[in-house]
């Protein structure tokens, strides 16, 4: 007998239903993570290191020795953060923090679990700060402080900021240097760069991009940095990643915001890309100095890091995952809801993500550094979160600083386990 299409229907939607029953849907009750490497659901947090049976290149666990420790953060601050750093600041072999907001500057350092403040500096009303770093101008193993900014106007300008000890204060070593500048490198190779602010209306920057050096109180450029076309000051850092050591030049340019890799200064010297939406923030350049709302920006993304956040002897590539809210087609005007810190290693032909932050943090990490900010003897990830990004003279934004500690633990080894058939 002929089924009828009523019939035939019935049994589609009974199949359907035995589907979705034998598939368990995900349940924020489970506690899982929202972003992990596969192999989590699997193996859990802190899973043996094993290697797949199969082919010694599939990995079962990637987060075999990384977890993410214990997290610390401090006191909410009622202004948009836009950077951090950690670095020796005072040439005592201890790490300090400095951090920004858009008009002020907050020097620190870690006093048992409380982040006690030594001093701050006043940016002049008609700045806005756009990074900060830390920078040995130099070479005498007291890093300086590098606040770099946009006038009101359109342009750049950058100050050079030194911790005085003895009066407790930041002192200026240079002022309304005509320059954006940025620390970029990994740990053990940090330079400086720099680059002119473009004259043309719809352009954030003008000419290349150059090493610097401090000299007689302003930046001095020195030789061009190779870099792929439209790459500028902000979007890039250069060091070496995977085993081979190999030097890389990591970009993340507005508006794709994809990170991509390059074996040299050239779009031809591409290597590897992430094609998901990585360091974005809501910290920009105004074009042609426009100050009203739907203005022209360039939006600069949240740091590149190159860090060995495992131990294994290699760099990994360090980026922010932030999660966009509101409409997304508004390419002015955007928000974000969250975000996590992700570490990918590089194998020389493409990039895993090892490494992700379990929580999505209350709002977008703009800036994070690897660094031993509590003096322990051990590497925190230290990031700068922004809960909400202020609307103006009456809401000046909220954010907080984070830090996860005892990042990297041992793989635990079988003792039952010999290698020497291996």
């Amino acid at each position: 007998m002929r089924k009828t299409p009523k019939i035939l229907a019935a049994l589609a939607i009974a199949a359907l239903s035995v589907m979705v029953v034998a598939t368990p849907a995900f349940s924020a009750d489970e506690n899982k993570p929202t972003v992990r490497h596969p192999s989590y659901t699997l193996l859990g947090k802190n899973p043996p290191p094993v290697d797949s049976p199969l082919n010694p290149n599939f990995i079962l666990s990637q987060e075999s020795k990384i977890s993410e420790g214990s997290l610390w953060h401090g006191n909410y601050i009622s202004e948009r953060l836009v950077g951090l750093d950690v670095a020796d600041a005072t040439g005592d072999g201890k790490n300090e923090l400095v951090y920004a907001t858009p008009h002020n500057v907050y020097f620190a350092r870690m006093a048992g679990d409380v982040l006690e403040q030594l001093a701050t500096f006043e940016i002049p009303k008609s700045h806005r700060a756009l990074s900060v770093d830390f920078f040995d101008v130099n070479n005498d193993g007291r890093h300086e402080i590098i606040i770099s900014c946009q006038l009101a106007g359109g342009g750049p300008s950058a100050y050079v900021l030194a911790y005085s000890s003895g009066q407790r204060s930041l002192q200026v070593l240079g002022s309304h240097i005509p320059w954006y500048a940025r620390v970029y490198g990994d740990a053990r190779n940090k330079r400086l760069a720099v680059q002119k602010g473009s004259a043309m209306p719809k352009m954030a920057y003008g000419g290349d991009v150059y090493q610097a050096t401090f000299v007689d109180g302003t930046l001095v450029s020195g030789a061009k940095i190779p870099l792929p076309f439209g790459v500028g000051v902000y979007n890039f850092n250069v060091g070496s990643l995977g085993p081979t050591q190999q030097q890389i030049v990591a970009t993340v340019t507005f508006p794709e915001e994809h990170l991509r890799l390059y074996a040299g200064g050239t779009r031809d010297d591409f290597v590897a890309q992430a094609s998901a939406e990585y360091c974005g923030t809501v910290n920009y350049i105004n074009l042609g100095g426009a100050k009203e709302e739907g203005r022209d920006v360039v939006y600069i993304p949240s740091r590149i890091v190159f860090a060995d956040i495992d131990n294994d002897g290699a760099n990994e590539v360090i980026v922010a995952k932030n999660r966009q809210s509101g409409v997304a087609f508004m390419r002015n005007l955007r928000a974000f809801d969250g975000g996590v810190i992700e570490a990918m290693k590089f194998n020389n032909l493409s990039l895993l993500a090892f490494f992700s932050s379990a929580n999505l943090l209350p709002g977008p990490p703009v800036d994070y550094v690897l660094a031993d900010l509590d003096n322990n003897g051990t590497k925190d990830l230290v990031a700068a979160v922004v809960i909400e990004p202020g609307s103006g003279m009456m809401n000046a934004g909220r954010s907080v600083i984070v830090s996860y500690g005892n990042l990297y633990s041992k793989p635990a080894t079988d003792p039952n386990t010999s290698t020497a058939s291996k």
